[in-house]
């Protein structure tokens, strides 16, 4: 196909605004067919850096709505700290004002926490669930009691916070070390992208009281564990070998209690599958869409 018929019939990425619950959210949409909605992570996350590159490609078989959770990307900041089930709550209230009655929900890291929430409680409203290096398959995982205090004493906290918005090397730090397996791929691009990201006041603040409502001393709190049976639509698990943030054995031990899943671990891959490795992320899950549609 020539490269002029190739943009012309590439899906076009609309940047949209909705009040949802008296908070003005961001998204990006893009695309005709069956809606799929993306939900990104939490600290230096947004609808853009997980999805953007990916919209394109995906918008071919689907309506695609990429949300910007409150206080990250282009959205309002939240007026009040937001716990788990709120974010569930926004979600829901987000597709009803977009006029999407069911959906194939796709989350990574905190997304995946919110869309296995939304699963269990709105089941109707869930074709397939898609969760990727997802957070809150289990309370097991240990937290450091330094970070634990570090969100409730504010001089730390304010130490921590300051560190990251000043620092761009501690952000390539954090991305080189502990998100992406391949450092390689963390270019000075994806650097001041991230850490412009998370110099934001909005987002900082949504980070740190999304910290203070889930770091117990050595657990985390939200974990549905003990519901991973009563998940009643096709499931989805898309892990890093190499995650850092969620080890994939986490995923593993999930997948023996969903009653109706598929698990892909991706080798040589840390916890940011969308960004580290986007063809796969892509095909697996349109592939897996197309399964269950």
């Amino acid at each position: 196909m020539p490269a002029e018929t190739a943009a012309r019939v590439a899906p076009i990425v609309s940047s949209q605004h909705t009040v949802v619950q008296g908070v003005r959210c961001h998204h990006l949409e893009a695309g005709d067919g069956p809606p799929l909605v993306l939900l990104h992570g939490t600290a230096f996350d947004s609808a853009d850096l997980s999805y953007g590159a990916s919209l394109p490609a995906l918008a071919k078989r689907h309506r695609v709505l990429a949300l910007d959770w409150p206080g990250y990307g282009e959205s309002e900041a939240p007026r009040t700290e937001m716990s788990m089930d709120d974010y569930v709550d926004l979600l829901d209230a987000f597709l009803s004002a977009h006029g999407v009655d069911r959906a194939h929900v796709a989350g990574f890291s905190m997304g995946g926490a919110v869309a296995l929430g939304f699963a269990l409680g709105h089941a109707h409203r869930v074709a397939s669930l898609t969760m990727i290096g997802s957070y809150g398959l289990d309370a097991r995982m240990p937290v450091p009691l330094v970070a634990y205090l570090a969100m409730r004493v504010p001089l730390l906290q304010r130490g921590v916070v300051w560190s990251l918005r000043r620092s761009k090397a501690l952000t390539h730090l954090v991305l080189g070390r502990l998100v992406f397996a391949n450092r390689r791929l963390v270019t000075d691009d994806l650097i001041e992208d991230v850490h412009r990201q998370v110099s934001a006041p909005e987002a900082e603040r949504s980070f740190v009281a999304w910290l203070r409502g889930e770091l117990r001393p050595f657990r985390l709190a939200t974990s549905y564990a003990e519901q991973l049976g009563g998940v009643g639509v096709p499931t989805l698990l898309l892990h890093g070998r190499r995650d850092l943030v969620v080890p994939w054995r986490k995923a593993k031990d999930a997948h023996a209690r969903l009653p109706h899943s598929r698990l892909v671990v991706v080798p040589r891959c840390g916890h940011w599958v969308p960004r580290e490795a986007p063809d796969v992320f892509e095909d697996t899950l349109q592939e897996f869409i197309a399964q269950h549609a």
